[in-house]
């Protein structure tokens, strides 16, 4: 049976394998996630101490996303795949050990969630570039896609079983699962690195700092990636008020426990998930400015709907709207970035992609949370909601994004 094109990476053994092992990862990192927001809403003295969780996560690729570019292109990406996997599996056993023993504290829980996101943000542009050389451009773009699919897979049943195993037998649990659940990946990276044992390693010559800013002049160079990685900074600002207030949203504007909690979190992963056919015939039609737009459009109702707190049946479906904008656009962006970049200049390109979109979240998690500190929630995402519609300014015709097509053929 003939494959849909969109999944026509899977054809490839060891893209396969890394896919279907990152999705158990995917489903770890969404029971962590639920995890330590419910564990910081139930113990964190103020509001906006559950907004930093976001900012936790969101620093560490601030601070090392960038070296890890750079190594990425000049060294063997399957030891930093193998270093990162290791360091993400041991700070959620940490989390698991520390919680069985009633030692977590609100700080505590921001330095482990650091500490874990620091392994991701090594991951980050070693897995990109490892796709990238894996597979052919032509299949680059619905890699994304299948990237995206897997993750939202994750996130829509992910942050349901995890509030189940957190009803069931605390966070914990659902630490301790996150841990093993990147074991089978550590197996996929250490196997296939013994069988490419005799591979050539590129590498890159010179000091690394310079490789660095190398690949910033690269990426200023190239008028699209410049475009898309403000854009996606800017996106990403507004966007994370939905993501980090929502824990306190559903505590405590709705009433709910960590299984309604995982039910929004999940909505907008089916929402992302139902969509995902529909992006590689997007791309082959629209210019990108149009795609972006249409991602803000459907994004942009769901700061309204959880600012408002109506019925969940009229929560869910506007969620999950607003999870297919938001697949449309992280997926987009990164294409561009991937494709538009040359080939030594992959790791170093995507890691700049990751600043931005981490700086956003980083610094709208933090600005959001004291919004809301402040003014209160619902204030808080309303004005996220206003500044992410205004955004709409950027997608003109002079934007620079209608001028490269990112379609997958």
């Amino acid at each position: 049976m003939k494959l849909p094109d969109f999944l026509s990476p899977l054809r490839q053994p060891v893209y396969r394998a890394l896919w279907l092992t990152s999705l158990l990862c995917y489903f770890g990192t969404w029971m962590q996630s639920v995890a330590s927001a419910w564990l910081m809403a139930s113990i964190a003295p103020s509001i906006d101490f559950v907004a930093w969780v976001q900012a936790a996560s969101s620093l560490p690729p601030l601070l090392f996303t960038m070296v890890a570019g750079a190594l990425a292109d000049r060294f063997d990406q399957r030891l930093m795949l193998l270093v990162a996997q290791a360091i993400v599996l041991s700070m959620a056993g940490a989390f698991a050990v520390l919680e069985q023993y009633g030692a977590m504290t609100p700080w505590l829980v921001l330095a482990l969630t650091f500490a874990l996101e620091s392994g991701s943000a090594l991951r980050y542009p070693a897995y990109q570039t490892t796709v990238n050389r894996l597979l052919p451009r032509a299949d680059i773009a619905r890699a994304l896609v299948l990237s995206s699919i897997g993750w939202n897979v994750a996130r829509a049943v992910g942050p349901g079983l995890g509030g189940l195993v957190i009803a069931a037998f605390g966070v914990k649990a659902a630490f301790a699962l996150n841990a093993l659940l990147n074991l089978p990946v550590i197996v996929v990276i250490f196997r296939w690195r013994r069988r490419a044992a005799s591979d050539r390693v590129e590498s890159g010559g010179g000091n690394l700092l310079a490789q660095i800013a190398d690949g910033f002049r690269h990426v200023g160079a190239v008028p699209v990636i410049r475009a898309a990685i403000l854009r996606c900074f800017v996106f990403t600002l507004f966007a994370s008020s939905l993501w980090s207030l929502m824990a306190v949203v559903a505590k405590h504007l709705m009433g709910g426990g960590p299984e309604l909690y995982g039910a929004l979190l999940g909505a907008l992963g089916v929402g992302a998930l139902a969509g995902a056919g529909a992006i590689d015939g997007l791309r082959r039609r629209w210019e990108l400015r149009r795609m972006f737009g249409l991602a803000i459009l459907c994004f942009a109702p769901g700061f309204i709907v959880l600012a408002r707190a109506p019925s969940l049946w009229l929560t869910l479906p506007v969620l999950a709207v607003a999870g297919f904008g938001w697949m449309l656009a992280m997926s987009t962006f990164s294409a561009v970035v991937q494709l538009g970049a040359a080939r030594a200049f992959v790791g170093r390109a995507v890691s700049i992609y990751y600043l931005a979109l981490f700086a956003g979240f980083a610094l709208g998690a933090w600005l959001w949370g004291h919004v809301a500190e402040w003014a209160g929630v619902e204030i808080g995402l309303y004005a996220a909601a206003a500044g992410l519609i205004l955004s709409l300014a950027l997608y003109g015709k002079r934007s620079g994004l209608g001028l490269m097509s990112v379609a997958s053929s």
